[in-house]
């Protein structure tokens, strides 16, 4: 009895970087959600509260496209937490490369702006997703 206690420990204790990485990832994706819908549904209103920006008739087109964009990158973001939690190795893959999006977002910011807000924010945010997806995949890798 001892023995399948301790080896239910050890099952748990190995897929911890893994369900980190999902959960993270899952918080992620509902920011990205709202943040998207927001820009869809309520461009004036997020401008002007999020951005400092005086909404435009003009500005309408961006808020479609912006706001496409987060709902695909919603859309990767889950799919890459139901691949992960199927240990398909796919889902590491896109876990990575929407961590390297992030801190490629953050650092134009930071170039184009001289805002360090989006290098806190997103780029913090994409290194913490490619460490966690990476540690995840060792996780697979070593289970299958």
């Amino acid at each position: 009895m001892m023995k399948n206690d301790e080896s239910a420990t050890a099952g748990t204790a190995r897929r911890v970087w893994t369900h980190l990485f999902i959960g993270i990832l899952s918080l992620q994706a509902i920011f990205e959600l709202v943040l998207g819908g927001y820009l869809l549904f309520k461009l004036p209103y997020t401008l002007k509260s999020g951005f400092g920006i005086v909404y435009r008739s003009e500005l309408d087109i961006l808020g479609i496209a912006l706001g496409l964009y987060l709902l695909l990158l919603t859309a990767l973001m889950i799919l890459s937490c139901v691949w992960t939690y199927r240990s398909n190795l796919a889902g590491i893959t896109i876990g990575i490369i929407v961590g390297i999006f992030l801190v490629t977002f953050g650092a134009a910011t930071l170039l184009k702006f001289g805002d360090f807000e989006g290098i806190l924010v997103d780029s913090i945010r994409g290194l913490l997703t490619i460490v966690l997806a990476y540690m995840a995949g060792k996780e697979i890798k070593q289970h299958q």
